[in-house]
């Protein structure tokens, strides 16, 4: 009996070009469409109109709750596309291994949903059990190419790039609230995660499909899996929870299992500054030297979530101005405090007119003034400004450090997340101190004088005599930057290499193991 499929070129419509460089040589075994009409199955008679309506009716009814799923679609609008895992004699062994992949979902921390396992396998089943009538059987060889290539991009991109994206997950998690004044017509969101995460492209999706018509797809599904220290990690506290039982740990580590799957650069050797937020801890660490150290810090509140980045700290500058971020004049200083005198004196914030660069008394300026570009507000530098005496800055688009600060019992508080953004640290003299390269006793002496700390030296003592109105300290300078991580993990791996976990302040857990159940 012939299975006549000629009419799923009709539903093949749309030419996307990064599917359609497929050379003859790649395609061997491969049916085309014009070899569709010299099908023949002895068990069935396939209606290829079926086939070509039931592609066409999955990829408008399952939903891309994964960014992987747009890249199945793509293929199924491609009218020179050519079809995957079935062929005239029915299901191709290449399912086969994909399904062997597949199966062990369980050790990803994800349920069969996430590719539709059990409705797979019952159709596979029943097409190679000749279970299923002529009509039934064109519909079901349909779902199974659709449903077989949506598993299989989905734990390509999954295991390769994370089964979420967390660059978009997260930068469309918290609103940016206007100041009162302002009306908005669409809702903003404010931008928290800024890590350099890589993620799937159509490159990587044809060189997936690629793998499929060169036969080459077990070796291609190895090569995706995450090789980092960290998954490995992660992936053993899973197993060990899953052994005991032990439901919590399971979470959470089937949470930042997830985590490890994202690929950006992390800490590794070097000189390096690692602050996880979930922890409210900075760890330092000088692999060259084998040192680290470790203090708590204060991080933004749930309003004002301290951004997840990476960058460098060449410099550490003492006894810095506050120059007090628009955001805070507009939204807290000036509805409450617009003329008000005595506040700005307490705090000692000055006015500074950008263009003419005078200073003007805060009190004297109106609330459109405050609110305007034309005025910088400051807080002055030294005893009770709200960065303390010692800053780190490093380059971010915003605008957040890490700094000492004029209230140290907040450090006493269990959960530290108080701040506007900005990273809080402990010991900030220690910190600073950590990454110079063998400074003097007296150079240090002059660091603690410049920020009113007593001299520890007999030769520091005589300086600070000799010199009872020296000039503050220029900026500490490092031989090389320091790289700078702000991150968050609710599962982490201690100095000594055990396994701690921390509270979800952010709520951040929550996300992610919201969004991979609904895959």
């Amino acid at each position: 009996m012939r299975c006549g499929f000629t009419t799923i070129a009709l539903y093949f419509t749309l030419l996307l070009s990064f599917f359609v460089s497929c050379d003859n040589a790649d395609k061997v075994n491969m049916p085309t469409i014009e070899e569709l009409q010299s099908w023949t199955c002895p068990e069935y008679t396939i209606d290829g109109k079926s086939v070509a309506n039931e592609l066409k009716h999955c990829v408008e009814t399952w939903s891309e709750s994964m960014y992987a799923d747009k890249y199945t679609n793509k293929y199924y609008q491609n009218n020179a596309a050519t079809l995957l895992w079935i062929d005239r004699m029915g299901v191709r062994r290449e399912a086969d291994t994909l399904m062997s992949y597949i199966t062990k979902y369980g050790d990803l921390g994800l349920s069969q949903q996430a590719f539709a396992l059990d409705t797979l396998q019952a159709m596979i089943d029943s097409v190679r059990n000749f279970n299923c009538s002529n009509h039934s059987a064109a519909k079901t060889l349909g779902s199974i190419e659709y449903l077989l290539t949506r598993a299989y991009m989905r734990y390509a991109c999954g295991q390769r790039y994370g089964f979420i994206n967390p660059r978009y997950t997260f930068n469309h998690l918290l609103v940016d609230q206007p100041a009162n004044s302002e009306k908005r017509s669409t809702t903003t969101y404010r931008r928290i995660f800024a890590l350099d995460v890589e993620e799937a492209t159509d490159s990587f999706a044809h060189t997936a499909i690629e793998q499929i018509h060169q036969h080459r797809i077990s070796d291609f599904l190895s090569s995706v899996q995450p090789t980092d220290t960290i998954y490995r990690q992660m992936r053993n506290e899973y197993h060990a929870a899953k052994q005991s039982g032990d439901t919590t740990r399971l979470r959470l580590a089937s949470i930042n299992m997830e985590r490890a799957r994202w690929r950006y650069q992390r800490p590794n050797t070097g000189r390096y500054i690692f602050v996880n937020l979930a922890a409210q801890q900075l760890t330092a660490v000088d692999t060259q030297r084998d040192t680290a150290t470790t203090m708590l810090v204060c991080c933004g509140n749930a309003t004002h979530k301290t951004p997840l980045l990476h960058s460098k700290i060449s410099h550490v500058e003492l006894n810095p101005y506050w120059v007090i971020p628009q955001t805070i004049v507009s939204k807290e200083i000036m509805p409450s405090h617009t003329g008000d005198s005595a506040y700005f004196a307490r705090n000692r914030y000055r006015a500074i007119n950008k263009e003419t660069k005078e200073m003007v008394d805060p009190a004297s300026l109106s609330a459109a003034e405050l609110r305007s570009a034309r005025y910088t507000l400051r807080q002055d530098k030294g005893a009770g400004n709200s960065l303390g005496r010692v800053i780190f800055r490093f380059p971010n688009d915003f605008s957040v450090y890490l700094h000492d600060t004029n209230n140290h019992s907040a450090f006493q508080y269990a959960n530290r997340a108080i701040s506007h953004g900005c990273v809080r640290v402990e010991h900030p003299l220690d910190l600073a101190l950590f990454f110079l390269d063998n400074p003097t006793p007296l150079y240090v002496d002059r660091i603690r004088i410049a920020i009113d700390r007593a001299p520890l030296t007999a030769e520091g003592r005589r300086y600070q005599a000799a010199h009872p109105d020296a000039k503050s300290m220029p900026n500490i300078s490092y031989s090389s930057p320091v790289d700078v991580w702000l991150d968050y993990w609710t599962l982490y791996p201690t100095p000594d290499g055990r396994m701690e976990s921390y509270p979800d302040n952010y709520g951040y857990d929550r996300t992610i193991e919201k969004k991979l159940k609904s895959l």
